[in-house]
């Protein structure tokens, strides 16, 4: 049974393993999560169900990466300020670069820590909460 007063994250990762890492861990500390495998199901996704509270986004996907994602929902005001968790492979300077560019809230390198993932949601909602 989930708790309707529930954040919600939703998980973009192409990787399932991953993706269901992180639901299971987000999950464990009382997030709702849902995840998309594309950046296309995604926005989908928010076309067609309350926004989330978060995304978690893997940026190196086929068809379009996460920056295009984010190109996307940055571009309407009411998504635009959706915080953004980047989960990534690339830990090059470009890459966090482009990720300080469009407004991401956290960089996270794979692999990380579940108890990482969980504190950098927690903290990221609740500043969000506050502001």
């Amino acid at each position: 049974m989930t708790d309707a007063n529930a954040r919600m994250v939703l998980i973009v990762e192409d990787t399932d393993y991953i993706a269901d890492l992180a639901a299971r861990v987000l999950q464990q500390i009382g997030f709702q999560t849902h995840q998309c495998y594309t950046s296309e199901d995604a926005i989908s996704y928010m076309e067609q169900n309350p926004l989330p509270d978060l995304i978690v986004l893997d940026i190196g996907m086929p068809g379009m990466s996460g920056w295009q994602f984010l190109d996307v929902i940055k571009q309407y005001e009411e998504t635009k300020l959706i915080p953004i968790v980047v989960t990534t492979a690339f830990d090059d300077a470009a890459n966090r670069l482009i990720g300080k560019l469009r407004d991401v809230d956290r960089y996270l390198t794979k692999p990380y820590q579940p108890k990482e993932l969980q504190a950098i949601v927690t903290q990221i909602l609740e500043e969000h909460l506050k502001s």
